[in-house]
């Protein structure tokens, strides 16, 4: 089932605030998205109906399993994305905006020739590192 960008965001970015801060608030989510109070709110609401995410009385937010399976997904998506733009040379900011776009509208086929890709080309880069050390 497709979620949709925003709402994959979400994910992801609880995602990775509980693996930096330990937990996950709505004020952290705030902080790290940009985005306001309201609409923080109004997306956690959604995503605890649709099952993704569950609130405490303490205001606590946690990924179901399911959500925890898309947030991995999506982040994983990034990261591989991110590292291919640059080892083509695009600026380390660059990669990291073009890798949040680019991450929910990609085909599982070309994520994995990308992940292919980038395994050959980190492969190469290490041989040639190799050579060059030798001579």
């Amino acid at each position: 089932m497709k979620l949709g960008e925003s709402k994959e965001d979400y994910l992801e970015a609880m995602y990775i605030l509980k693996r930096q801060k330990g937990y996950v608030r709505n004020f952290l989510l705030c902080n790290y998205l940009n985005y306001s109070k309201a609409s923080v709110s109004v997306a956690i609401c959604g995503l605890v109906v649709e099952g993704y995410v569950i609130k405490d009385e303490h205001g606590y937010v946690e990924l179901t399993a399911e959500g925890k399976k898309i947030a991995k997904k999506v982040y994983a998506r990034h990261l591989l994305l991110e590292e291919f733009l640059e080892l083509i040379g695009v600026s380390l900011e660059t990669a990291n905006h073009d890798a949040c776009r680019m991450e929910h509208t990609i085909s599982e086929e070309f994520f994995q020739k990308i992940q292919e890709l980038v395994k050959k080309i980190k492969k190469e880069n290490a041989s040639n590192e190799q050579m060059q050390l030798t001579n």
